[in-house]
């Protein structure tokens, strides 16, 4: 695998793609040259961050080296997005020729290597999604020491540090396995310093700081377990920004990842009028399905994950959606359907993505999920507390240690949620206690917790040890993700 996929990869996190969205230059500040955003290009570049592509095309130019790269970042959002394979190879075409010219024209500041090191990094992105994971790890490479020695020559280019501050945290948050292919490719950098180098910019009064301050609320929501405040300071941001279908999106992902479905199906209300314009954005179904998954109510669910699966280009979160579409089947009694769908499930999509990972890791269960069990998670998980509250406040036998384990776990998420913390101690202790020896991720993200609950309260210790039993877990489907978030939550420690 090449660098660190999954935490690209993650759903609601579609989003993490989209990071490269952030690393756009706004308007140019200094002289007027090739190299500035001239009117047309500061136009350009407000349709695009809006996914309002086709607007921004007839306004650039790219025998200018701005126009050129803002047309590679306008072709690569689009692939990202579709998945459209069709795209590809213009994509590759076109991204080869900018490239050339922009490394053909002189520039006296740091603008010509950080438009290089941006390009490959747009192509490193698509590539990752595309499916291309060793092409995406060089483009990685390749953008790592243009901007490095870019940063050498132009310390004071703050620019450079958006770039520098995203590759960092990426090469910090590589798996311990991966870690050989980081030492291979050369590259070097630790999720503390990415984060510094971002602050850097979001705190500075250059242009760049909006786009700098989206990227450092995304990394605070999925990678620093602070996703209140990302979602307040988030807040803000849309508010200033209601016609911007790609923030839109984010602020409804950061919703839903703050356990907040029900405000996230408000700003998808919103979000469903723009459409004369603006890029179709088929994973929209995709999140809407899952909140009314969440909500119980199952024939909408049908509806919206019916429109993701018959509109997807490409092949992430397909099976991930055919599974929720069984889901929606099973929780509602449908039986039948229900086994249709879950025979589709195992037949569809592949799994590159933690999402579709999960579906194909419970597909190959040998039963049907509890439905019980499955409801309670699925109300918690969208900040439905006081429906999950009855549903676990009744008694019930549960014929297999993994459902009394799980439910021990969905009691501890839910009383956690809820700040009950003394019993969500005692239920994340049973949990890790009664798992030993099996390989399901209860546990481990049940220490991860302990530790953010030890770390609020100023337990170091407690909350360092409970960290490092996170990485001492081996073979769980969330491995990744959770490595990464312990080892992000260590860092304070450092």
């Amino acid at each position: 695998m090449a660098l660190n996929k999954n935490i690209l990869l993650k759903k609601v996190s579609l989003f993490t793609y989209l990071f490269l969205c952030f690393l756009l230059p706004g308007t140019i500040l200094g002289s007027s040259s090739d190299w500035d955003f001239n009117n047309d290009e500061k136009q350009a570049y407000n349709h695009i961050i809006s996914l309002r592509l086709d607007k921004a095309t007839p306004l650039l130019n790219d025998k200018r080296p701005a126009s050129a790269y803002l047309k590679n970042l306008s072709e690569s959002i689009r692939l990202i997005i579709t998945e459209d394979p069709s795209l590809f190879e213009d994509y590759e075409d076109a991204f080869n020729d900018r490239l050339d010219f922009i490394e053909s024209k002189e520039s006296k500041d740091g603008f010509k290597k950080f438009y290089m090191a941006e390009l490959y990094l747009q192509r490193a992105f698509t590539n990752l999604k595309m499916g291309y994971d060793w092409t995406a790890a060089w483009d990685f490479r390749r953008a790592y020491k243009l901007i490095d020695t870019n940063t050498q020559k132009y310390p004071d280019f703050l620019p450079n540090y958006k770039a520098m501050g995203l590759l960092h945290v990426m090469i910090g948050s590589v798996p311990e396995r991966h870690q050989w292919l980081v030492g291979l490719l050369g590259l070097q950098g630790s999720v503390k310093q990415g984060l510094a180098e971002i602050e850097k910019i979001a705190n500075s009064d250059h242009f760049f700081n909006k786009e700098a301050l989206v990227v450092s609320y995304l990394l605070e929501a999925y990678l620093l377990n602070r996703a209140d405040e990302a979602v307040i300071n988030f807040t803000n941001l849309y508010k200033n920004n209601k016609n911007n279908l790609l923030f839109g999106y984010l602020y409804m992902s950061l919703l839903i990842k703050n356990n907040q479905s029900q405000k996230a199906l408000e700003a998808y209300q919103h979000l469903k009028k723009f459409k004369e314009g603006y890029l179709e954005f088929n994973f929209l179904n995709y999140l809407t399905g899952e909140i009314y998954l969440q909500k119980g109510e199952y024939d909408l669910a049908e509806t919206y994950f019916t429109e993701f699966i018959n509109n997807t280009k490409g092949k992430n979160f397909t099976k991930d959606a055919q599974y929720k579409l069984f889901l929606t089947y099973w929780l509602d009694n449908k039986e039948n359907k229900a086994t249709q769908a879950h025979l589709k499930a195992q037949l569809t999509g592949q799994t590159k993505v933690e999402a579709d990972k999960h579906a194909s890791k419970s597909l190959g269960q040998p039963q049907f999920p509890n439905k019980v069990i499955m409801k309670i998670r699925l109300l918690t998980d969208g900040g439905f507390y006081t429906e999950a509250k009855t549903l676990v406040s009744k008694d019930y036998e549960f014929s297999s240690k993994k459902d009394k384990i799980e439910f021990s776990y969905r009691k501890a998420r839910l009383f956690h949620k809820t700040e009950d913390i003394e019993e969500a101690i005692k239920l994340y202790a049973t949990t890790i206690n009664e798992t030993s020896g099996e390989n399901w991720y209860f546990a481990p993200n049940s220490c991860l917790q302990l530790g953010y609950i030890y770390h609020q309260t100023g337990d170091s210790a407690l909350a360092k040890y409970y960290f490092n039993e996170v990485l001492g877990y081996k073979h769980h489907e969330y491995k990744t993700s959770l490595d990464n978030k312990a080892k992000a939550a260590l860092a304070n420690y450092e």
